[in-house]
């Protein structure tokens, strides 16, 4: 455990075992005083109300025993421009300046700080990822070092490849397009039939920036000069009176399967659409706000029963890869919004988002003997949520 976090990341996969704590959160409606979780060779074999007197109990403390919590979507790779970047001054000077100091900085030491990162997440409290690679660096350092997750290799531009996909626990590998307006509507649907074949999840940054939104409008003939300019023909692309949801969904893409990361700039029908096709959906607010200056409308979201999980992006673009930041942020920007949803959003809605809801998400019978225990705990039920979900604002 890092010094001063007040957070201990505890799996067990030994002996039959009870861990007891003031309070354990089952899943988001269900917290529990003075409570424990049941384990044994690596499942949680039961959830007690009342934990007996027995030698095998491992009492944490007065605080709280959670599920580990779950980052849909994060860019490791990208650990080493951490302050290096410009936000505030726009998204083009921001991704301009990462491709220049990726360039710079080499895949040695793109290598070296990734693993830092790897190295802290379960100090952080994270438990599950969907790490987004394009560089193909990050797969070894999380299977390394037991890390459980979908790790994504990303495509970008028209050239198919020939992609191994894995479906497997703890780590499985999949694909992911890059977003609308960087990859080919063909790799797209190549990509996604990958996927759907493997039965695995399929990623992709959606409806993100302005140069994105105006592109697949048809009215952006700079970006489709750049595409040009990079060996990328879009002259066949459907673009074109659409929003980036829209020509999605157009393609195929969209369903229980498909990630859509971002969305933050989306219309009631794109949200309609999305809750209609039940298509996954992840936000990275923190990002969002110093990249482009405005956060994802999560009560329009849950408005419509769609289920937002949490990612954090890079430390490329916000300061922290830790969800406990991230909810916190979100109870400061979104106050409306219950404690409870905030919490799902890194747990349950995420562990369903990269398809390991039968492992992580919540502490239920079957499921994996991992968890978090919090420090201090809280005086009262209703105040452990908000306990947690503010956590990072200290």
């Amino acid at each position: 455990m890092i010094p001063d976090t007040g957070i201990r990341y505890i799996r067990h996969t030994g002996t039959p075992s009870i861990f007891k704590a003031g309070w354990v959160i089952r899943d988001p409606w269900t917290i529990l005083k003075n409570a424990g979780v049941a384990v044994a060779d690596g499942c949680i074999t039961d959830i007690l109300e009342t934990v007996p007197g027995h030698r095998h109990v491992t009492d944490c403390g007065p605080g709280i025993l959670m599920p580990p919590l779950v980052n849909a979507h994060l860019h490791l790779e990208l650990s080493a421009l951490a302050d290096r970047l410009p936000l505030g001054k726009g998204f083009e000077p921001w991704v301009a300046g990462l491709l220049r100091e990726r360039e710079v900085i080499g895949i040695p030491g793109l290598a070296r700080a990734a693993k830092e990162a790897v190295l802290a997440l379960q100090d952080q409290g994270t438990g599950l990822v969907g790490e987004i690679s394009t560089l193909g660096i990050t797969r070894s350092l999380l299977s390394d070092h037991g890390i459980s997750g979908v790790w994504f290799r990303e495509y970008l531009g028209s050239a198919f490849p020939d992609p191994v996909l894995v479906n497997e626990c703890p780590l499985s590998v999949s694909v992911a397009g890059h977003a609308p307006h960087t990859t080919s509507p063909d790799l797209l649907v190549f990509l996604k039939a990958c996927t759907r074949k493997n039965r695995l999840p399929f990623s992709i940054h959606v409806a993100e920036s302005t140069a994105e939104m105006s592109f697949v409008a048809g009215n952006n003939s700079q970006w489709y000069d750049f595409l040009v300019q990079r060996g990328i023909d879009p002259a066949t692309w459907p673009v074109g009176n659409k929003t980036p949801v829209m020509y999605l969904n157009d393609l195929g893409v969209l369903g229980p399967d498909t990630l859509a990361v971002h969305l933050l700039q989306v219309t009631d029908r794109d949200l309609d659409m999305l809750a209609d096709t039940q298509t996954r959906i992840c936000l990275c607010p923190r990002s969002n706000q110093n990249l482009h200056g405005r956060i994802p409308d999560i009560p329009a979201m849950l408005k419509r029963n769609l289920t937002p999980a949490l990612g954090t992006d890079s430390l490329a673009s916000c300061d922290s890869l830790s969800l406990f930041d991230e909810m916190a942020f979100v109870r400061q920007h979104c106050p409306g919004v219950p404690p409870a949803d905030i919490f799902a959003m890194a747990t349950k809605n995420a562990a369903m988002a990269l398809g390991a809801a039968d492992q992580y998400g919540t502490l239920d019978p079957g499921k994996r003997s991992e968890f978090i225990y919090l420090e201090p705990g809280a005086p009262s039920r209703d105040q452990v949520l908000e306990k947690v979900t503010c956590y990072g604002i200290r």
